[in-house]
């Protein structure tokens, strides 16, 4: 099959290389920050299923994210795909809602959404050795494609879970925020052990045999600090606690989580990194 990436970073790689490790798979790559051999305008073209891996930064004010770069590339592919069988896939985070706008925008793209579930530090590892692949779209037939193109590469016992657009866009924020939270009730955890004397590491370990919690609850975390690291979780949280307040729904629980996070947490690395913020426009 012939798949085009439209963003090389470590979704757009971990997407790419792993398709790719079933040599029927032809990989075409655009990346506008790079140098690419093909235009996105070729990609499209050469490509049975387009994968949309671009970022999705934060606002610098922490009012929510920006999805400008998915859309921009949206209507470059609906200038080509438009009216063909190709499969325009939205890989990249994206708030729920917007890959539904791109149906009624451009409704001779046949669209889909396949969140990413991925670590930075793992990201390849992570694609290979998948719990599960969650495919929104915009119908059966389409869901049921991208389903036998994964099939090329994952094993049959491999769960699938197809939906809608929303739905999947929704799993995907439901996902990280729920990992997120856990972190930062475990750390409260591992501070009220110090106080009252407790070993937290026998506490963590039985908590953690309870298959209805998992693990994850080591604290410090790998980077030695507490909270979580990376852009993702805070980015995730930001942008679906932004949705929130547009549509006046109450999530002052997860309010809470990120404000005590952005108390305790010393080691803001998703500060540094520079494609994790976009300047909100006036």
């Amino acid at each position: 099959m012939n798949i085009g990436i439209i963003g090389w970073g470590f979704v757009g790689q971990a997407t790419g290389k792993g398709l790719g490790t079933n040599k029927k798979n032809k990989i075409f790559v655009y990346d506008k920050q790079r140098t690419s051999p093909l235009t996105l305008e070729e990609v499209v073209k050469a490509s049975e299923f387009i994968f949309i891996c671009v970022p999705t930064p934060m606002h610098s004010d922490y009012s929510g994210m920006s999805m400008a770069i998915v859309e921009e590339v949206a209507v470059q592919i609906a200038k080509v795909a438009g009216g063909t069988d190709k499969i325009a896939i939205v890989k990249s985070t994206v708030l729920p809602g917007l890959t539904q706008s791109f149906i009624k925008k451009y409704p001779k793209v046949n669209w889909a959404m396949n969140p990413e579930f991925l670590t930075q530090n793992n990201a390849n590892k992570d694609f290979l050795n998948t719990a599960r692949t969650v495919i929104g779209a915009s119908s059966k037939e389409v869901g049921e494609k991208i389903k036998k193109l994964y099939q090329t590469i994952y094993p049959k016992n491999l769960p699938y879970y197809i939906m809608d657009v929303t739905s999947a866009e929704l799993t995907k924020y439901m996902s990280n925020n729920m990992l997120a939270a856990k972190v930062l009730i475990a750390d409260e955890f591992y501070f009220l052990a110090k106080k009252v004397g407790a070993n937290y590491e026998d506490v963590r370990k039985a908590v953690e045999a309870d298959p209805r919690i998992g693990t994850h609850l080591r604290v410090p975390g790998p980077d030695g600090d507490v909270g979580f690291g990376g852009a993702c979780f805070p980015k995730d949280m930001i942008g679906i606690l932004g949705l929130a307040r547009k549509l006046k729904v109450d999530m002052s629980a997860l309010s809470a989580i990120w404000q005590k996070y952005l108390k305790i947490r010393k080691n803001r690395d998703w500060e540094h990194m520079a494609s994790a913020f976009r300047e909100k426009k006036k």
